[in-house]
């Protein structure tokens, strides 16, 4: 699906059943039963739900806030998504003209095609080598110190780390199934993790990591996040200088959608030094005077 704003509210009256089942579904070895009115029964014996897709910051955002607060959306779902990234836009952009990559295509097309293939009826045995399992043993103990010794770090990133154990170990088999596929070696061979086979998976972990820390920091930190959303419109010159709280909000820029946020952001950049309070004289019918906000020169417009 291209996008899983909708799929994600699972948590809706009617869909409980639904989340049970995709909770379920993550680990490719657990039954399922599909009981039809009319049409009988469907038993699956290993039940595995692959998702791809994209989400809007801000609508993820919303969604780790429940979580956060231990709402229904507090359940573990979430984590589940371990191959995430969020990407940079770049920050230049420029024409790209050119035929597609033909033979990457080719071994692509051949990787999928050989893999789907391969019959569940006589599941592949994998098991890593020696060496393999030496690195193994040595990336394990660092993980279990990151999820029990991260002081400070939010529960749900925590939750996220430990799903690592299983994923380290998992893309290493698919790194090597995906090379036997694309060489067309004889798939026995495949059941060998080579060294640099859990290599790679060691290090996209790492690389996951961290996209994983700025996913989550969006919703763990959102005063933070509202700040600096507010000091890049600063900077890039959308307020002028004085600005009212109210024509922050009014805006409804990412963040800084309500009065509180908007509050809490220029806070903190007052305690930065991005902006002042400045006395503002009572409205014509006496009614409390708005807030008014100075910029100081010194931040500059891009």
């Amino acid at each position: 699906m291209s996008s899983l704003v909708g799929w994600l509210e699972l948590d809706r009256l009617g869909r409980e059943g639904e989340r049970a089942f995709f909770l379920q579904a993550w680990n490719g070895d657990s039954g399922f039963t599909v009981d039809r009115i009319g049409r009988g029964s469907i038993y699956v014996p290993a039940v595995c739900v692959s998702l791809l897709g994209n989400i809007q910051p801000a609508r993820l955002r919303w969604y780790l806030e429940q979580a956060l607060k231990g709402g229904p959306s507090d359940d573990g779902l979430f984590q589940r998504f371990q191959i995430m990234v969020w990407p940079d836009p770049p920050k230049a952009w420029r024409l790209v003209d050119r035929p597609p990559n033909q033979d990457a295509l080719q071994t692509a097309h051949r990787v999928f095609s050989c893999l789907v293939d391969l019959s569940p009826e006589d599941p592949l045995l994998m098991h890593f080598s020696p060496d393999a399992q030496e690195l193994f043993f040595a990336w394990w103990p660092e993980l279990e110190k990151k999820i029990r010794g991260g002081v400070g770090v939010p529960p749900v990133l925590i939750a996220h780390r430990a799903k690592y154990r299983s994923l380290m170990p998992a893309l290493a088999g698919l790194f090597r199934l995906a090379d036997c596929a694309a060489t067309a070696s004889d798939f026995d061979a495949a059941g060998t993790i080579t060294l640099d086979d859990a290599r790679r998976a060691a290090a996209f972990c790492d690389f996951l990591e961290a996209h994983a820390r700025r996913v989550y920091s969006c919703a763990v930190t959102p005063e933070l996040h509202a700040a600096h959303e507010l000091a890049r419109h600063l900077q890039s010159g959308d307020l002028p200088s004085p600005f009212r709280t109210r024509a922050v909000y009014l805006k409804g820029w990412t963040s800084l959608d309500t009065p509180d946020r908007v509050k809490s952001a220029l806070d903190l950049l007052e305690e930065a030094g991005w902006v002042r309070q400045v006395p503002n004289e009572p409205s014509a019918k006496g009614g409390r005077p708005s807030e008014l906000w100075a910029v100081n020169p010194k931040v500059g417009v891009k």
